[in-house]
Parts: structure tokens; sequence; C-alpha cells
């Protein structure tokens, strides 16, 4: 891969799992404001509902779409396969997710050993499960529940020689039912509404898209950045005045964004350019996207939940946690990421995959696990 590609997609990478976190430090109970809007409380939805419902939506489509080129790009090249690249898959996404979801489960179940504390975790009551209930808990609803993300994706990599074959038949075609379920907000099964159809798209980027990215310029890079910020803004503010029904928020929302990964795509090319980003801080911290990924929630929850324990309820207050919230959880996020790849890694190397390990650290054998 070009260097300055896979420089950009580790930098995109870090950005949407810091939006991730902020995504899960939403405070306001729920997508339509009823309130008066001149006040804190307005003010508190406002911003909230900007980042976590409108900056943030386009993260998910885009990893589906990386994941979808990058694992149909390796499945194809000359001397690979398949089955190679599942069995990969199977060691740098199966394992962690298995491993998260252990932590996620045990996590919880020594939080709610005391009886007194149970209520306080009114969605995951882990003691009295059956064996079957754990199982269901660890494999296919784990407790950190952004690990839905990787369940798909094994589930996508099983499915992806059908979707050679049917993209090899009959192209861009196949895009269209796979769109229609994330039009309309239908999950498949085991498979998010969101999956399928970016998941698709990344494929046929690959095997039947565009050989280059089209040439924009530099005004028409700014032109489609503007377009989405503007477009974000009139969305929030609808929902802020409740002036249209859910159905045209729901049509905003995903022409944002769909919008939103072009623009991000882009908005990169215009802020770092030509310029070398791995010297910068960002590019050091994006070693440890995939532990911020997969660690940040249930500390987050732990953080909210303390925090307004401390400081109370109140619009001002739940806006300041929304922002002290995730700056809290990434800086112990990061700094476990670093302490662990130094000390442990091997076991660090297990929990993400064998990402972000240091390779004057690393052990052969392990370093060896991950990449054959």
């Amino acid at each position: 891969m070009d260097p300055r590609l896979s420089d950009k997609i580790r930098v995109i990478s870090l950005i949407t799992m810091v939006l991730l976190t902020l995504v899960h430090a939403y405070t306001y109970p729920s997508n339509t404001f009823h309130g008066q809007v001149l006040s804190w409380d307005g003010l508190n939805f406002g911003i909230q509902y900007l980042v976590s419902q409108g900056l943030s939506r386009f993260r998910v489509p885009m990893f589906f779409i990386l994941s979808g080129y990058f694992f149909h790009r390796a499945v194809l090249r000359p001397g690979d396969g398949f089955l190679p690249q599942f069995q990969k898959r199977l060691r740098t996404i199966a394992l962690p997710y298995l491993l998260w979801s252990i932590a996620g489960f045990l996590l919880y179940l020594l939080m709610q050993w005391p009886a007194s504390m149970r209520g306080l975790f009114p969605n995951n009551p882990v003691w009295g499960l059956s064996a079957v209930q754990v199982l269901n808990k660890i494999l296919l609803d784990p407790i950190p529940y952004q690990l839905w993300f990787l369940r798909d994706l094994m589930v996508l990599f099983a499915l992806s020689p059908l979707f050679i074959f049917l993209i090899t038949r009959v192209g861009a075609w196949v895009l269209l039912p796979a769109a229609i379920t994330w039009w309309f907000e239908i999950d498949l099964v085991v498979l998010a509404n969101e999956s399928l159809p970016f998941y698709l798209a990344g494929a046929w980027l690959f095997m039947r898209g565009p050989s280059e990215a089209p040439a924009l310029t530099t005004g028409q890079r700014r032109t489609l950045v503007a377009s989405w910020m503007v477009l974000l803004v009139v969305k929030t503010a609808v929902v802020l005045f409740n002036v249209v029904d859910a159905d045209v928020v729901r049509v905003m929302h995903k022409l944002s964004t769909v919008l939103g990964l072009a623009a991000v795509w882009v908005w990169y090319d215009l802020v770092v350019g030509e310029g070398d980003v791995r010297g910068s801080f960002l590019f050091k911290l994006s070693a440890y996207s995939f532990f911020l990924y997969a660690a940040h929630e249930p500390l987050i929850t732990v953080v909210k939940k303390s925090l307004f324990l401390l400081v109370g309820d109140s619009p001002l207050t739940a806006l300041a946690i929304y922002v002290v919230a995730p700056l809290v959880t990434m800086v112990i996020c990061f700094s476990a990421a670093a302490w662990l790849s130094r000390h442990v890694p091997v076991l660090y190397g297990y929990f993400t995959g064998g990402r972000g390990l240091p390779k004057t650290r690393t052990r052969p054998a392990t370093a060896a696990f991950f990449q054959r």
C-alpha cells in the first residue's frame, strides 16, 4: 500500500475512534428535543446532537468500506486466497472479540457482586443468567456493545466468497438490495443494517470501482466539507426546533452520513496535503486506536455514572460530563495501551490482534502468530 494512503487511513481511524468515544459519552436521553430551545437544556442538546448524531455518524460506514476493500484486496491478490486470509482474521478479529467480551462480562460480574450495586446496571444484569444466556452474552451480545462491529465483520468475511461471485456477475447492482436495508434500517439476523451495504461497497470499489480517485481542486474539497457542515447544522436546528417530522430528519441523517464519508476523506487532504504526519502526536497515538475502540466501553459508562453521582444531574453538568468523561476515558485507555504494549507485549498483542505492538519489543513468536 502507498505509505501516504496508509498514514491517512491510520490517522482517520484514530479520529473516528475519538468520535466513537464521544458518541458513547452522549448524556441526552433522546434524539428529539421537546424543551425550551433558548435554554441551557437546549444548548446541551444542540452540542451533543451535532457531535454525536452528526459529525460522528460517518465512522461506522467508513470502517466497513475500508474493511471490505482491504479484505477483498488481500483475498484476490496473486498467491493468496480466501482461507489464509480468513484464518488470519480469526487471530486478528475473532480472538480479540472473544477476549474483550469475556473481560467485559467479568468486569460487570465484579461490579455487580454487591447486590446493592445491581440497580445501577439495569440494561446488563449478569448475576442469575443461565449458561446459555452467558454464552449469548459473550458470543453475540457482548457487554462492550461496540464489539458488534467485529462480530459483524467476521460474518461478512465468511460471506465474502459469495460477495465476490455476485460482484463479478452483476456488478454494482448487488449494492441496491443492501442499500435498501440500510435506508429503511432493516437489520439482517446478526448483521446491523450499516454492515452489509458499506462492506459490499468497499468490496465493489476494489473489484469494479474506478482505478483512481477523482481529482478535486482545493476549492471543490472545501465546498464538499462546508456542505457537510451546513447540512449537519441544519439537521440539528430542525430537530432542536422540532419543525419537521421524523421521516425528514431520517432522510437528512442518511444524506449527511454519505456526504460525511466523502467530506472527511478530502478534509484530511486539506489539512495534511503533502506533509508528513509520522512525526505528529496524532500519528503516535494512532498505534493505540484499536485499544481505545475495545477498552473505552464499559469504562466510559462507569466514568459517566461516577461523575453524575459526584456533581448531580443538570443541563450544565450533563454537558460538562459529556466533555470530561471521554477525555478521562481516553487518557486512561491511551496510558494503559502504552504501558501494556511495552511491558506485556504478548498479552497486549492477543487483545489487539497484534496492532500497535512496538517492533523492538515484540517476541518473534507473537509477531508470527498475527502475521502468518
